[in-house]
């Protein structure tokens, strides 16, 4: 049993706020709200690309993309830009940790992580931890606070590698968790081996018609896929792997920008500066430069 499902009207309004990034550029937010103000109708984020919900205490019954979960206290919710969350019903105790993250962290974030683990998410946005992680939990999410409020020089990094490591945390438990759930369409097949080529091949392929041919679709159809299940065409996928690929490279190597070019199978070495310049706004050398004054401040 989930318990009374009563909403308490009396309690100060910040509490029960939905939050939102409100533009793509704006930065990570953290946070407690009971998500009263949203329930009964689809919740938004507004801009952010990622949400982490933490049940911290309470229960609540949603929605996702169609399917009803209860959720209780230490139930992790990982929500992409896309997923349909409705907030049925809620306990009158039910309160969130939550978690917007903007589209350029989670890219940065999902950099190092296996395609495995965006297969379960997308199927399985709903994780319960086991009575033994929760203090674990706990913890992650303090240290989350902490860095948010008290760690301005590294909290880029230090937000970055937090993340990095819950994620991981449920990777690491793929093989022991249940992954039986309803079969990939035809469509949604085609979408995650695209997102496994563009892993396996971007560092020297950057032209859709490659994907596509590899998977016998058209161009077109790939770009109609990419829109539904990730929100960005076939090239803003591709480009923006090569851009972490480039900035890791510029980050954690000595490389010459010419031997990065070459790794990436650029023509030359301007080519690959007016491209990351395309990219970022920033060229090679103050990118590095920013990178490495980071790392020296470490």
């Amino acid at each position: 049993m989930l318990g009374c499902w009563l909403y308490l009207a009396v309690v100060p309004s910040a509490m029960h706020h939905i939050p939102k990034l409100y533009a793509a550029g704006d930065p990570i937010q953290t946070g407690e709200s009971t998500l009263a103000d949203g329930q009964g109708a689809p919740l938004s984020f507004g801009h952010a690309y990622l949400t982490l919900l933490v049940c911290l205490s309470g229960a609540a019954r949603f929605t996702l993309n169609f399917k009803e979960h209860a959720v209780r206290r230490a139930d992790v919710l990982v929500l992409a830009e896309d997923t349909i969350a409705l907030l049925k019903c809620r306990s009158r105790c039910f309160k969130v940790f939550f978690c917007l993250i903007p589209q350029a962290l989670a890219a940065e974030v999902a950099y190092p992580l296996p395609n495995s683990l965006f297969v379960f998410l997308h199927d399985h946005p709903h994780c319960v931890l086991a009575e033994s992680e929760r203090p674990l939990l706990e913890g992650w999410m303090g240290q989350m606070r902490d860095i948010v409020r008290c760690c301005a020089t590294y909290q880029h990094i230090m937000l970055r590698n937090q993340l990095q490591n819950l994620f991981l945390k449920i990777a690491e438990q793929l093989p022991v968790l249940p992954t039986a759930g309803r079969a990939f369409s035809r469509k949604e097949a085609l979408s995650w081996r695209f997102w496994e080529l563009v892993g396996k091949h971007s560092t020297r392929q950057r032209e859709v018609k490659f994907y596509a041919d590899a998977l016998n679709i058209t161009p077109f159809y790939l770009s109609q896929l990419t829109k539904v299940y990730f929100n960005a065409s076939p090239k803003g996928l591709i480009d923006r792997q090569v851009t972490l690929e480039i900035k890791a490279l510029l980050s954690y190597s000595n490389h010459a920008v010419g031997q990065i070019a070459d790794a990436l199978n650029f023509a030359d070495a301007s080519y690959l500066c007016r491209y990351f310049k395309r990219q970022t706004g920033f060229s090679l050398s103050s990118y590095r430069r920013q990178a490495q004054n980071v790392q020296g401040q470490g």
